[in-house]
């Protein structure tokens, strides 16, 4: 039997719609039934996109279809919806209440739950309004945004600091990205946290803004997490900076965006993949030694994301390994296979079946629950990271990742490796190999664990923000890349700001022709990561490569350049 959902469809600039999402929110926990809402507006669909996904690249019609087929359907309309307006009519879904004045709308949804009217009434300032839903679920109050009894608050922190002590968890965001995931944030008793970048003198940059300033609430943003044990953290962040303040304290940010998932809610039942079918093996180890013997270079471009933000952009990675039969790494977090499992599973199904097995290998990424840098994680937190995500991927595949793609596993002033403890967390969740930011360059094994091995990028271009260690154009392989024979290019490219719509749009040609240079067998054969891997793990037997470099030869110097 389907559990039954309750789904609000209004307007996100409607000044009500915070006032419903917390309201409504409140009654259908009560009710023993899930609730999530679609929150209209205009759309752009870039990175860090104030509104999130267009309706079309982020396949909300489709995710729309994936909702209305796990749950059972009650709709709420505020105000006239029309992107499913005749979606709801031809599947039949009963519509519960429908007005566009929301005192109206309270009547209806109240008379379905057969739920007396409270009688207290709170508001609150327009600015802080999706901030304030602890205070209305909590008294079980009904909210308005232009009459009742005003919810004492000047910031979000003070709601936060109120309720935090109840939560289970934090969210982190603008008022844009808290107000798109209300319903998640009250199914998961979150409280929400969010300040403005403080920006840093600039004598006291050592690498770069972006990654060095923090929001003003990012530390106490960490305590509250930490406070109600839960590690990962659900929003968007002011910049790099308050991820690697996050980390320092074991926290993850799982980056999400206004429909980005469009319904997050499908994470709350699982869709199972139908096989158990890993990316096969590549070449055996005889072969690999006579690649070895002939001086042969191997190519895997690698992909950075995880976070579900970017869900958008990695299904459309997936259709360009179709059309041209690239292969290549692509990040994960398991909220992936949470929040878009039809789409993710083509990556098991067989390419003459219309899949891309064989094709595409999923790497773990940066703890694979929430963006963290490797390198300011405590080892005991990371591990615990990574085991939850594997155990969660298997949960629904059958199978998880063998590899590892780190966000920032080196300090980025030295670029040396992390601790040898960090990439121990990574091999006792039971991980073969990484792919380092550490070390760029001539191709290198940086730590040789017992079972894990890892590999160097290729191309010495350094970056000022996320991925560290990137390619934008086929020059810098050309140009940037050590091409020692026998050996590998790793190569890591920004998913969102190649794969996001308008990007493709703007910039696909320069993006072909770095597919071009993969591709081109005369010079180099396209693989998997994880047949890098291999083949470096052959390399390195055989003395093919320098001597893995000391993971703890830098400490002193890592400690006293360390950006905040």
């Amino acid at each position: 039997m389907k559990r039954p959902l309750w789904l609000l469809l209004a307007a996100a600039d409607d000044p009500a719609t915070p006032f419903a999402a917390a309201t409504l929110g409140w009654l259908a926990a009560d009710a023993g039934v899930l609730f999530e809402a679609y929150l209209e507006s205009a759309r752009e669909g870039s990175l860090f996109a104030e509104t999130g996904s267009t309706v079309l690249g982020g396949g909300h019609h489709g995710q729309f279809n994936a909702l209305c087929a796990r749950f059972e359907v009650t709709v709420f309309q505020l105000g006239r919806p029309q992107v499913f307006a005749s979606s709801v009519t031809a599947f039949g879904l009963p519509v519960a209440g429908r007005s566009a004045d929301v005192e109206e709308l309270y009547a209806q949804a109240f008379a379905h739950a057969d739920v007396p009217l409270p009688d207290l009434r709170l508001t609150g300032p327009a600015e802080l309004a999706p901030y304030l839903y602890p205070e209305i679920v909590h008294r079980r109050a009904l909210g308005f945004p232009d009459r009742g009894e005003p919810i004492e608050a000047a910031t979000p922190l003070d709601i936060a600091r109120r309720y935090g002590p109840d939560a289970a968890g934090v969210a982190f965001g603008d008022r844009t990205a808290i107000l798109a995931q209300l319903p998640r944030l009250i199914r998961e008793k979150r409280v929400a946290v969010h300040a403005p970048r403080t920006e840093l003198p600039a004598a006291e940059v050592r690498f770069s803004p972006y990654t060095e300033e923090t929001s003003a609430a990012a530390e106490e943003a960490a305590e509250l997490a930490l406070a109600t044990g839960n590690p990962v953290m659900v929003g968007r962040q002011t910049g790099d900076g308050d991820l690697f303040a996050w980390s320092r304290r074991g926290i993850a940010l799982q980056i999400t965006e206004p429909n980005r998932p469009p319904f997050p809610v499908l994470a709350a039942e699982p869709h199972r993949w139908a096989a158990d079918a890993a990316p096969p093996q590549e070449y055996t180890d005889d072969e690999l030694r006579q690649f070895a013997a002939e001086g042969r270079v191997l190519a895997s471009l690698v992909w950075h994301s995880g976070e579900v933000a970017h869900n958008e952009a990695m299904l459309n990675l997936l259709d360009l390994a179709g059309a041209t039969g690239l292969k290549m790494g692509l990040s994960v977090h398991a909220e992936r296979y949470l929040t878009c499992p039809q789409q993710w599973e083509l990556i098991a199904v067989d390419r003459d079946r219309g899949g891309l097995r064989g094709l595409i290998e999923p790497l773990l990424h940066s703890g694979g629950r929430g963006v963290l840098a490797e390198y300011e994680c405590p080892p005991q937190a990371l591990y615990e990271h990574c085991a939850a995500a594997l155990e969660t991927i298997r949960d629904v595949a059958g199978w998880a990742p063998r590899g590892y793609y780190a966000f920032c596993d080196t300090d980025l002033t030295t670029m040396a490796p992390a601790r040898t403890e960090t990439y121990q967390a990574l091999e006792r969740a039971g991980l073969d190999y990484a792919i380092s930011s550490a070390g760029p360059g001539r191709n290198a094994v940086l730590h040789a664990g017992e079972r894990l091995l890892v590999l160097n990028q290729s191309p010495r271009s350094i970056a000022q923000a996320s991925p560290f260690v990137r390619i934008t154009t086929v020059e810098e392989l050309r140009e940037n890349v050590s091409h020692t024979a026998p050996g590998w290019v790793l190569a890591t490219m920004d998913a969102p700001v190649i794969a996001f719509g308008p990007y493709i749009w703007r910039s696909g040609s320069r993006f072909m022709r770095i597919v071009d240079w993969f591709s081109d067998t005369q010079r180099r054969i396209n693989v998997l990561p994880s047949t890098v891997a291999r083949y470096a793990r052959i390399l390195h037997a055989e003395g093919y490569l320098p001597s893995p470099v000391p993971a703890d030869s830098a400490a002193g110097l890592r400690a006293s350049r360390r950006i905040r």
